[in-house]
């Protein structure tokens, strides 16, 4: 049985300065508006209202950050690619997330939310290209699972596999429904892992006049 998390919400950003202090772990859950990221954090979370999920894309337009068992961040970043907001909006919270991923790369494990009926798409390309530059790792959940037959979503995972070698990468690959929690176990299980591993790494950094050596 999974461990209950401790979830609450700390507060939204529209600005660097609204930041919460960092810590040595934060998951960063990206992806593109409507792929079921507000409905994965609450399933994945056991917090059914922790994020506000709408049958309009686009809802989550700051950075809102979770806590999670007093120790480590959630964050949940704006929906990419939603053409309802103006080409300003969306500019701005492309920056608002690159001064995010500099500013924390130290500590963010990143998990990229992907639409398994549709699979990787050019905005996401262009995720993967910049979390590479920054530094950040991070894994792929494949949502909406319950949309495909048993056969179906054997082919779509092949797939997105081949397309993430493809491109370079090799991250792990969580299969993941909101509507039967299939895949819940898997992820807490990722985010457990990369959270010690962050915590080792943190525990054997040295500083040297306020720079990891």
């Amino acid at each position: 049985m999974l461990k209950q998390m401790e979830s609450k919400f700390l507060l939204s950003a529209k600005s660097t300065v609204q930041f919460p202090p960092p810590l040595f772990f934060e998951i960063a859950f990206f992806g593109r508006s409507n792929v079921g990221k507000s409905s994965l954090l609450n399933v994945f979370t056991g917090t059914p209202k922790l994020a506000r999920v709408s049958s309009t894309p686009g809802c989550t337009r700051e950075i809102n950050f979770f806590m999670v068992d007093n120790k480590y961040y959630i964050v949940d970043l704006p929906g990419y690619g939603y053409a309802k907001y103006s080409k300003d909006e969306q500019r701005q919270w492309a920056e608002l997330i690159d001064e995010y991923m500099k500013m924390r790369a130290k500590s963010v494990f990143g998990i990229v939310i992907i639409d398994i009926r549709r699979g990787i798409t050019d905005l996401d390309e262009i995720l993967f290209e910049m979390l590479s530059e920054r530094g950040i790792h991070f894994g792929v959940v494949a949502t909406k699972i319950d949309k495909l037959k048993k056969n179906e979503l054997r082919s779509a995972t092949l797939e997105l596999k081949a397309s993430l070698e493809s491109l370079g990468h090799k991250s792990e690959i969580v299969r993941f429904s909101a509507i039967t929690g299939d895949g819940k176990k898997e992820l807490y299980n990722l985010v457990t892992k990369k959270c010690e591993e962050y915590r080792e790494r943190n525990a054997r950094s040295v500083f040297v006049d306020g720079v990891e050596r």
